[in-house]
C-alpha cells in the first residue's frame, strides 16, 4: 500500500512538474518562444501566431513581439457557436507545435499540418493531441482557421478566408518550421470531415502551390456533394435578415460588418437537419478578386492544373450512421415530412430542375414507401448519410487523382470497434449496427483536447499501426516500404481502373473499393443536374439530359 501511493506522489509530482518545465527557446519570424514540455517529453508550442485576422479581410502577416513569447496558451479557438454555446474570439489565427522531445541537431523531421473538422462552422485546433504520431519522430501541427459566416461568408470579394487562413498557416509552416527541426520541402497537409475536404481543397489552388507535398485525406474530399456551397448569397441575405433590414448584396455586408461576434454567431446559428447545415463554406470565387479557386473542381482535375501530391484518402465503414443518430424522433419525422426541403444545400440550391423531382427520386431509392422515422429504414437513412459524405466521392475523387495526378493514390477503410470509439458510444443510442461511425477512427491517431479515453492492448497494437503507416507515408512516400510480422500487408495504390482499400481493422487486409457502385447513384443525380464542374460524370451529354 505504501508503495502505490508513493507511486500515486511521484505521478502526481511528475505532472506538477510538466507544468513548468519549458522548451528550449525557439527563433522564428517574429521573435523568439519557447512552449511547454509534455509528460510524454514531447515538446508542445501552443498558440503561436501565424498572421493577423481582421473581419472579412484576408489574413495578414503576424506582428512581431519583443522578448520571449510564452507559447502556452492552449484553449485558443476561433469565434464559433456550438448548440447553445458560444467561444472563441475574432483574434485566433494561431498554431500548436508539437515535436519530440530529443530532437538531433540538423536533423529535418517530416511535417504534418491538420485541419480540424466541424462542419467548417465550429472545431478547433486543440482538439486533437498528436503525441501517438510524434512518437514516430515527425512534427505536428495543428492550426485554427475562421469558421463559420467570420471565415465562409461569400460576397462582395469577400469569400474563402477560412481556406486562405490555412494558407498564411503554411506559408508560415514554410518559413519557420526549420527552427523546430522540422523539414519544410516535406510538408503533409491532412485533415477530419470539413478539415479533410478543406486540405485537398489545396490541391486545386494556385495560392497553396510549393507550400506542401503530400496529402492524408479523413472522411471528406472536395467531391463530396456537401463540399461546396453553391448558392451561398441565400443563407446570407436570410440571416442578415435576422439582424437587419437587408434589400442588397451590401446590406448583407454592411449588416454582418457592423454586427457585434455574438449577434453574427445568433444570426447564423445551424442545426443538423438544417437544410443548410453547411450554409457557410467554401464557394467557387473564381471571378473574385484574389480567388482561392480558378475554376470548379472537377475541370481543374482533368484540366491537370492543380498540385500533384501522393495522397492516402480514407473512410469509415459506417460513415452515415453518426448522422443518423443525431437526430432524434420529433426531427426524424420532420425529416419524413419536409424530405425535399432536409436535402443538403447542394440539391436545394444547384439543381436546374424542381428539387421535389430530385428528392423523389433520393427517397425512392434509399427508403422505398417507408416511413423515414420507422426503424425498418434505418439502413436506407444510414446509406444515404454515407453515401452522401463518402462513398459517393471517395472512389470517383481517388480514381481521378490516380488518372490525372500521376502520383499515388491509397486508400483506407477503418473498421477497427475499440475501446476509443468516442461517437458510436455516445451515439448509438441501442441500435446495433456493426460498423464504425463518422469520426470513431480520429482518436486512434490523436489523444482528445480535454477529456481522455481508455487505452486497450488491441488499442494500442491498432494504434502502432496506424501511427506507423501514415508516419511511413510522410517519410517515404509509401505506407508500407517493408513487411514486417506485425505489419505484414503490402498497401497497394489505387489506380484509374481499379480502386483498392486497405482494411484498417483487428486483421489488415486489402481488397476492391466496397459499395463504390453505391454512391453513382447520387453522383449520377447530380451530373444530370448541372453539377458537371463538380462532380465527376461520365460525360457532358449524360449531365445535361433531363
Amino acid at each position: 500500500m505504501k508503495c502505490a501511493k508513493l507511486l500515486v506522489l511521484l505521478w502526481c509530482a511528475q505532472c506538477v512538474r510538466s507544468l513548468f518545465v519549458r522548451t528550449p527557446v525557439v527563433q522564428v519570424s517574429q521573435g523568439a518562444l519557447r512552449g511547454r514540455r509534455g509528460l510524454s517529453g514531447q515538446n508542445r508550442y501552443y498558440g503561436i501566431p501565424y498572421a493577423v485576422s481582421e473581419r472579412f479581410q484576408p489574413p495578414k502577416p503576424p506582428r512581431k513581439w519583443n522578448g520571449i513569447f510564452e507559447a502556452v496558451s492552449r484553449f485558443d479557438s476561433c469565434a464559433q457557436a456550438f448548440a447553445i454555446f458560444k467561444l472563441g474570439s475574432e483574434n485566433c489565427l494561431v498554431l500548436d507545435v508539437y515535436t519530440p522531445g530529443q530532437a538531433i541537431r540538423g536533423q529535418k523531421l517530416p511535417v504534418l499540418v491538420f485541419f480540424h473538422g466541424g462542419a467548417y462552422y465550429y472545431g478547433s485546433k486543440w482538439h486533437y493531441d498528436p503525441e501517438f504520431l510524434v512518437k514516430k519522430n515527425v512534427i505536428v501541427a495543428t492550426v485554427n482557421y475562421r469558421v463559420g459566416a467570420l471565415g465562409f461568408l461569400c460576397l462582395n470579394n469577400v469569400a474563402n478566408l477560412g481556406l486562405k487562413d490555412q494558407v498564411a498557416a503554411l506559408k508560415w509552416i514554410k518559413k519557420n518550421i526549420a527552427a523546430f527541426g522540422g523539414d519544410p520541402d516535406n510538408v503533409t497537409v491532412s485533415g477530419h470531415s470539413a478539415g479533410s475536404t478543406a486540405a485537398g481543397m489545396h490541391l486545386l489552388s494556385r495560392q497553396s502551390a510549393g507550400l506542401f507535398h503530400k496529402a492524408i485525406l479523413m472522411s471528406g474530399v472536395f467531391l463530396s456533394p456537401w463540399a461546396f456551397n453553391c448558392d451561398p448569397l441565400t443563407p446570407a441575405v436570410e440571416d442578415a435578415a435576422k439582424i437587419s433590414t437587408v434589400r442588397s448584396d451590401v446590406d448583407v455586408y454592411n449588416t454582418f460588418m457592423n454586427t457585434s461576434v455574438n449577434d453574427i454567431l445568433t444570426a447564423t446559428l445551424g442545426t443538423s437537419i438544417d437544410p443548410k447545415y453547411f450554409k457557410y463554406s467554401p464557394c467557387m470565387d473564381r471571378n473574385f478578386t484574389d480567388p482561392f479557386f480558378h475554376d470548379t473542381p472537377y475541370n481543374v482535375i482533368t484540366s491537370g492544373d492543380f498540385n500533384k501530391v501522393p495522397m492516402i484518402v480514407g473512410f469509415t465503414d459506417l460513415e452515415g450512421f453518426l448522422f443518423y443518430a443525431l437526430n432524434n424522433q420529433r426531427t426524424l419525422e420532420y425529416l419524413d415530412n419536409n424530405f425535399a426541403d432536409s436535402l443538403p444545400s447542394v440539391f436545394s440550391w444547384c439543381s436546374k430542375k424542381d428539387k421535389r423531382i430530385i428528392a423523389d427520386k433520393i427517397r425512392s431509392h434509399y427508403f422505398g414507401k417507408q416511413r423515414i422515422s420507422s426503424k425498418a429504414t434505418i439502413k436506407g437513412a444510414v446509406d444515404f448519410y454515407s453515401d452522401w459524405i463518402a462513398y459517393a466521392s471517395v472512389d470517383a475523387f481517388s480514381r481521378l487523382m490516380a488518372k490525372y495526378s500521376g502520383q499515388p493514390v491509397y486508400n483506407y477503410m477503418f473498421s477497427y470497434e475499440g475501446g476509443r470509439n468516442y461517437a458510436k458510444a455516445v451515439f448509438n443510442r441501442g441500435i446495433e449496427m456493426k460498423g464504425v461511425l463518422h469520426s470513431d477512427d480520429i482518436f486512434y491517431l490523436f489523444k482528445p483536447g480535454g477529456f481522455t479515453l481508455r487505452l486497450s492492448d488491441p488499442d494500442k497494437l491498432l494504434i502502432e499501426r496506424y501511427t506507423t503507416m501514415l508516419t511511413n507515408f510522410m517519410k517515404f512516400g509509401d505506407p508500407t516500404p517493408v513487411q514486417t510480422p506485425w505489419l505484414p500487408v503490402r498497401w497497394a495504390p489505387t489506380t484509374a481502373a481499379r480502386a483498392q482499400v486497405l482494411h484498417v481493422d483487428r486483421r489488415l487486409s486489402v481488397s476492391d473499393m466496397p459499395a463504390s457502385h453505391r454512391g453513382q447513384f447520387l453522383l449520377q443525380l447530380l451530373c444530370r443536374h448541372g453539377l458537371s464542374g463538380y462532380v465527376p460524370c461520365q460525360s457532358e451529354q449524360q449531365c445535361n439530359r433531363d
